[in-house]
């Protein structure tokens, strides 16, 4: 029989790993004008961003957050199961952050009415892909672990002056969850579905954290 401290041991290590694996490496799907210049910005959870020099929020009263498109190259091979499970998933997405992108009052109006994609002066869309997506391996990521059988998901977005339509920002975030049986219990471990969208709140939260970073910074032009 195992001892306590052996147990209390292995989870730590169980823990650490599935924080490893959260964060992978962004892989390119052409959707974005640039990957070269995409970079990491100190304080913001996403993994890639790029940021217009010249691009000041703060001249801005209305984002309009446009419908999560699925790249169909993301479900390429992919059951019916899989592709329900993709839709419900970004519908539930734009529809959370649409309300905390609202309660953090970085702009007067944030919308998910196509009313506000029509808007000209001091409007922004923003338009989101999720350009790779996979439930990973239930019972692989339950009985192994650690990375076997990880769910994955890659969020691409662009953020548009409607006035001039030029991209003013781009982001990349590519994650995986490995499930972690040990510590999350093995029910939640197969749940495919849950774990896709635990990564996708974290993503909600580094979405937030870019808007009130570029608040609160102003134009980066000086800082590149």
């Amino acid at each position: 029989m195992m001892s306590k401290r052996f147990v209390q041991a292995f989870c730590v290590v169980a823990c650490a790993l599935t924080v490893l694996v959260g964060f992978a490496t962004v892989q390119p799907s052409g959707w974005l004008e640039d990957y070269h210049r995409l970079e990491h910005i100190g304080g913001v959870p996403l993994e890639q961003v790029w940021v217009a020099p010249d691009f000041d929020v703060r001249h801005y009263h209305t984002l309009y957050i446009a419908p999560v498109q699925v790249d169909q190259h993301a479900l390429r091979n992919r059951g019916e199961r899989s592709r329900e499970m993709a839709q419900r998933l970004v519908t539930a997405f734009r529809k959370s952050l649409n309300r905390t992108l609202q309660e953090a009052e970085i702009f007067r109006i944030v919308s998910t009415d196509p009313y506000f994609s029509t808007t000209k002066h001091g409007t922004l869309t923003l338009q989101m892909r999720v350009t790779e997506f996979s439930p990973g391996c239930a019972p692989v990521r339950a009985l192994i672990g650690f990375g076997a059988g990880a769910t994955k998901i890659q969020v691409e977005g662009k953020i548009i002056d409607n006035a001039t339509g030029e991209v003013v920002a781009e982001f990349a975030d590519r994650r995986m969850h490995p499930g972690g049986a040990l510590v999350l219990g093995v029910r939640t471990a197969m749940d495919s579905e849950y774990l896709i969208g635990i990564d996708l709140k974290q993503l909600i939260d580094g979405i937030e954290k870019l808007f009130i970073f570029l608040r609160e910074e102003g134009p980066l032009g000086n800082r590149l």
